[in-house]
């Protein structure tokens, strides 16, 4: 799987992660902790490499010197002896006691885990004494030492005894010396005693050798060793913690691998488009934006043509001028807005489009062609004018036989409505009468924007969108299938150039059909009187109703002017 494709499942679908985290931790959150009888005791050591003395031990890696004292800690001697020290088994020795060195230092802990604290101490402890008692050669050496000292003393007794010997050999001579005059020559020790002089010399041999042994052992011994305690088996007070969070933590982190898992596959085998990427792939044009849910817009629809939410101005502005870069110099631009399923956001884009190209200064003909759901027709009450059907009856006349306009004025001067009339236009909108209503409308204003409903609902809809100069697709990603994005696809092929796809997010309608108008009248299709009457306009704002001028004969809509950008001062409507 792509790294584009993982991220956006779960981004979809985080919270079915999130679900599955949360019942991963039910157990953790649920459940008593369990009791631990358990102790530990802990004791430290460090071990480091002798700098002189014993060069047998030396090198010059000192953590390879570390490795090569552990495995004497864990040999099978020094645990023979700790199980002995504490009255245990050797099994019972290797379960408990763990031995390892902290990461990058020459520290090395002796870790003892036991249900009895005196045990788990005495076992950490046992490791430590038994351990140094190796290293420590002090009492070994003192033997030695002692050893020396007592031959040394012997040598020394017998050098003093074979100095008086040597003495007493030479006293006559010596005597003689005092006696006559001149003194008589005095013959060397040798000479008088050779075998005590010769046993003195051995002596004295031996006596240097012993002393050199006796210093150099000293010496040795003392810098041999370098390892040392720097903390004795503690004793434990209170049993190991529990390990309920270990269980909250393990299972918060299973139940999250488990939702990933869930929501990726979800993602590979679900019949919806993922994302706007999959959305862009299949109908082969990039997505323009993301229309988002606003409440205000899913009550009431002419809340888009009235008040649009401010952080929708700009979406539907970067829209106007996408498609306003698609007409021709020659011809009032025409922009169809189609949904890609029904109740997919079409019909407010049209609203939102309408208000937003009047507010910059055009006329505008909002053209409701969604002949199964005329929303535009029953918002704007444009059922009691021409509308289409006087249209295609007087062959593209923008006046019907009464002498009436076909168009329906608004509370916006600058945008007039093209509605599909008191039959809803069904048997006059078709694919070859779409051309002359277009046209029409076209004559009638600078800009002509078309609520074509469901792309794929009607052929006139498909004409719409053949004729026009821009295409407005409506995508509810929340809920589209793929495979039919992708058969509205291969019927758009040919105005794949001029299509605009929006990522919307409309919510589903309550009541199917209802329909609050301009003027406060909640309406049903197909009934021939109101269901009731309702106030939309706040009474500050509220301006007295008046009548048209009699020279249009068009029915005009009065409900404030629209505030979704449109201009502070109206400009004059163009005419017909």
């Amino acid at each position: 799987m792509e790294l584009s494709f993982v991220l956006s499942a779960l981004r979809r679908r985080f919270w079915i992660v999130s679900l599955f985290a949360l019942l991963g931790a039910l157990p953790g959150l649920l459940t008593d902790p369990p009791v631990s009888n358990e102790y530990r005791s802990v004791a430290e050591l460090v071990v480091q490499q002798p700098t002189q003395g014993n060069v047998g031990f030396f090198t010059s890696d000192p953590d390879r010197y570390v490795v090569s004292q552990l495995s004497v800690l864990e040999s099978a001697a020094l645990v023979n002896e700790v199980a002995q020290l504490n009255g245990v088994t050797v099994g019972e020795v290797r379960r408990s006691v763990d031995i390892e060195q902290v990461p990058d230092t020459d520290v090395v802990q002796i870790t003892a885990v036991y249900t009895n604290p005196d045990t788990a101490r005495g076992m950490a402890q046992g490791y430590v004494d038994s351990y140094m008692d190796t290293l420590e050669t002090d009492r070994s050496d003192q033997d030695e030492l002692d050893r020396l000292d007592g031959e040394i003393a012997i040598l020394q007794n017998r050098l003093s005894v074979l100095n008086t010997r040597i003495s007493e050999a030479m006293a006559p001579y010596l005597q003689l010396l005092e006696r006559r005059d001149p003194p008589p020559p005095v013959p060397p020790a040798e000479v008088v005693d050779p075998a005590a002089v010769t046993e003195k010399a051995l002596a004295e041999a031996e006596l240097r050798e012993l002393l050199s042994a006796k210093n150099t052992l000293k010496s040795d011994s003392r810098l041999r060793v370098n390892t040392r305690v720097i903390q004795n088996a503690t004793l434990p007070t209170e049993p190991i913690p529990a390990g309920g969070q270990f269980l909250l933590a393990g299972g918060l982190f299973a139940g999250a691998m488990l939702g990933v898992v869930i929501a990726l596959a979800w993602a590979r085998f679900s019949t919806k488009v993922l994302d706007e990427d999959t959305a862009s792939e299949i109908l082969g044009a990039p997505v323009v934006s993301e229309f988002p849910h606003y409440r205000s817009l899913a009550r009431q629809p002419l809340a888009a043509f009235q008040s649009l939410p401010r952080s929708a101005v700009p979406i539907v502005d970067q829209l106007c001028v996408l498609a306003e870069a698609k007409a021709r110099i020659d011809q009032p631009l025409a922009v169809v807005v189609v949904g890609s399923q029904r109740s997919a956001g079409a019909t407010t884009l049209a609203l939102a489009m309408a208000e937003r190209f009047a507010g910059a200064g055009s006329s505008v003909v909002l053209v409701d062609a969604d002949v199964r759901d005329p929303r535009i027709t029953a918002i704007f009450n444009a059922t009691a004018d021409g509308g289409v059907p006087s249209v295609v009856a007087n062959d593209g006349a923008l006046i019907d036989q009464q002498g009436r306009s076909v168009f329906t004025r608004t509370m916006d001067p600058e945008v007039s409505v093209l509605g599909l009339g008191a039959n809803r236009g069904a048997a006059s909108l078709r694919r070859d009468t779409v051309a002359s209503v277009l046209e029409a409308a076209r004559r009638k204003a600078q800009i002509v924007v078309i609520d074509g409903g469901p792309a794929l609902d009607l052929a006139s809809t498909l004409q719409l969108t053949a004729l026009s100069d821009a295409v407005v697709l409506a995508v509810p990603l929340s809920r589209q299938k793929s495979d039919a994005l992708a058969d509205l696809s291969r019927q758009l092929g040919d105005v794949r150039n001029k299509l605009l796809p929006v990522v919307t997010s409309p919510a589903r309608r309550a009541a199917r059909g209802a329909i609050v108008s301009a003027d406060g009248v909640i309406s049903m299709p197909g009934l021939s009187e109101p269901a009731r009457h309702v106030d939309l306009t706040p009474a500050p704002a509220e301006t007295p109703a008046s009548p048209a001028p009699p020279a249009e004969r068009e029915t005009m809509i009065f409900g404030g002017q629209g505030s979704g950008g449109g201009p502070s001062s109206p400009t004059p409507p163009g005419s017909a």
